[in-house]
């Protein structure tokens, strides 16, 4: 069976419902110990999604999902959209060929843009007085990236089950 183009669906098919799912997960309350090291999963699912050249929105996504998470939380508006739109666009711009890094590599690349990008958060928390001191930057970028191969398994999987086009098969075509 050949796959024409029109078959092929959004990334937003798969896009969405991961978000909502990310979203859900990072507002679950948790025990202290997990809910203070527990992985950014809005921002891996981003990510995936914004290494797949049809994907155009990543950063006004990015900050939308943080805004909503701000304000579903009550966190100080725009201290979450901060934090992931910082990371998509460090990666995206940084990174260009981030796409074809081995899986470990990219692990090591998330999980050290995350612990820069909420030390930085965390400074902006501080000078407008609404951080805490007993706060662990370290054990929780190392889960993020930890979590990177589950999260590119899973979203491979799904927009494949769900038949979303990807770079690879791009790549294909033009080969």
């Amino acid at each position: 069976m050949i796959n024409s183009k029109e078959n092929r669906k959004s990334p937003a098919v798969v896009l969405v419902p991961m978000l909502l799912l990310s979203l859900f997960i990072q507002l679950v309350r948790l025990p202290a110990v997990v809910s203070e090291n527990r992985p950014d999963l809005l921002i891996l699912v981003i990510l995936f999604f914004s290494m797949n050249s049809k994907f155009t929105y990543k950063l006004e996504v990015s900050w939308l999902v943080g805004i909503i998470l701000d304000l579903a939380s009550g966190a100080p508006l725009g201290i979450n959209a901060f934090v992931i739109c910082s990371q998509i666009y460090i990666i995206s711009t940084q990174f260009k060929n981030f796409a074809k890094y081995a899986i470990y590599q990219q692990s090591i690349i998330i999980g050290l843009v995350n612990l820069i990008v909420t030390v930085l958060g965390y400074w902006i928390e501080h000078i407008i007085g609404q951080s805490y001191y007993e706060i662990s930057f370290v054990i929780p970028s190392i889960v993020t990236a930890l979590f990177w191969p589950i999260i590119f398994l899973t979203c491979t999987l799904l927009c494949a089950t769900f038949s979303v086009s990807s770079d690879k098969e791009n790549e294909n075509k033009i080969n």
